[in-house]
């Protein structure tokens, strides 16, 4: 099938986004989510040009495309119908004249439609990777490039260590809060979370490099991608990103260890043992550079801090109001305003502004109540099930070895990211969203990997 004149573009496009996304503060500031949205938004009218111009229709799971209508359908409608708008200035909902009062609505129109606008374009996204998948060779780009932006944010993070940089490099002076930094995300957990969801697959690449058929300088090139994301993960401080880094190491070696050993068994026995001496002297290297003292100084702190975290108490405040709730919650993205509502009793008071719960699940269901939070997790962890069953059934089979090689990556991955959004609030960050968007497009879409790819 010949491909429409905006397919090539539309895609280039969105791996721009993949690559500006994390450059641009992470996607934590307004200017950098603007200009995601608007990338984002160019290659959504590019592809649907495409499949307009090329009549042709992507295959889509029912169930993907049902749990992405049910939550547009209910975002939209909780903004337009809101009832109220916040006024950060007074601290008070100002009443809004809705059409449907007794029917439910957002407590601030302003956040949650904003927030709707860029809901939809993450939902596109998995549409769009679902769509792009189905190409053996456009997948491999996918790889690629995830894997570069992996190396260039790790290698930007431990230049920093290693220069005992205050702030961040560009930064005149230091951002109010912003007190532990790593590459260019202010707060250290979101760059920790976003460095697990992204080195995995650089362990894929540098797996394939070596059991595939590749030029000895991409072999070189993604081994030093894999130790320098997986140093970038040891310099950061963060002990919740470090943690589940070192689960999902385990993870890998039990799925690709004994393969591995085998493979090496029947290399040259020298080659693979100077090669092991160099990665070992590469890491010992980068840990005397990047002052790797300072997250192990974190460590033997962390049975002070963790009964005087605040995140324990803020939690505790926030599910006191699961009750109010409802089926529909307070509206997507209102947290930051709903929660001094709940937080004003002086006995359970918790010090300090709230933006985000660092408990993902809960502030979902707080702003998109029972039915809405049952959905996005559908969305999400039944894309992890997808991905799985689909690898089990047709994966030794059916599928391309490159696909067979990603899929686990990519499954092991979005499972670290559950994991940290236990403790921590990762699915709110734009770039975090966009990444776990595009994986849950590969899980989404391997159902169709069985049939003949988009060529």
């Amino acid at each position: 099938m010949t491909s429409g004149p905006f397919r090539h573009p539309s895609r280039w496009i969105f791996f721009a986004a993949l690559a500006y996304a994390p450059w641009d503060y992470g996607g934590t500031t307004p200017a950098s989510i603007r200009t995601i949205n608007w990338l984002l938004l160019a290659a959504f009218i590019l592809w649907m040009l495409e499949l307009l111009i090329s009549r042709r229709r992507p295959r889509f799971p029912r169930f993907l495309l049902f749990l992405t209508g049910a939550l547009l359908g209910i975002g939209a409608w909780m903004a337009v119908n809101a009832k109220s708008i916040y006024d950060s200035d007074f601290y008070v909902f100002v009443p809004l004249r809705n059409f449907a009062p007794h029917l439910a609505g957002s407590v601030d129109y302003a956040i949650s439609a904003a927030w709707i606008l860029r809901g939809a374009l993450l939902l596109f996204v998995i549409l769009f990777v679902v769509d792009l998948s189905q190409s053996n060779r456009w997948l491999l780009r996918l790889w690629y490039t995830i894997g570069l932006v992996a190396g260039s944010i790790a290698f930007l993070g431990l230049l920093q260590k290693a220069t005992g940089a205050h702030m961040i490099f560009w930064q005149t002076a230091p951002v109010w809060g912003a007190t532990t930094f790593f590459a260019t995300y202010y707060y250290h957990g979101n760059a920790g979370a976003f460095l697990n969801l992204v080195w995995p697959l650089t362990a894929g690449l540098a797996i394939r490099a070596f059991t595939a058929r590749c030029h000895p300088a991409m072999r070189a090139m993604w081994l030093s991608v894999f130790v320098l994301t997986v140093a970038g993960v040891l310099a950061n401080t963060s002990r919740v990103a470090q943690l589940i880094a070192f689960l999902l190491l385990i993870a890998i070696c039990l799925r690709f260890g004994p393969a591995l050993l085998r493979q090496l068994w029947h290399m040259q026995k020298g080659v693979a043992l100077a090669g092991a001496i160099a990665i070992l002297l590469a890491l010992i290297a980068l840990a005397q550079a990047t002052h790797l003292e300072q997250p192990l100084k974190r460590w033997q702190s962390l049975g002070e801090r963790i009964p005087n975290d605040a995140r324990w108490q803020t939690a505790r405040v926030a599910a006191g109001a699961l009750s109010d709730i409802g089926f529909f919650g307070f509206g997507p993205a209102t947290f930051r305003v709903v929660f001094p509502s709940y937080n004003g009793v002086p006995i359970q008071r918790v010090p300090g502004t709230w933006r985000f719960l660092h408990e993902d699940y809960l502030q979902t269901a707080l702003e998109w109540g029972w039915l809405g939070g049952t959905l996005w997790a559908l969305l999400f962890f039944g894309g992890i099930a997808v991905g799985i069953r689909s690898y089990k059934q047709y994966a030794a089979s059916e599928w391309t070895p490159r696909r067979r090689l990603l899929q686990p990556f990519v499954i092991i991955a979005l499972i670290g990211v559950a994991l940290h959004a236990v403790v921590d609030f990762p699915l709110q960050i734009a770039s975090i969203q966009l990444y776990v968007a595009t994986y849950l497009g590969l899980c989404w879409g391997s159902i169709s990997w069985n049939q003949r790819p988009d060529q």
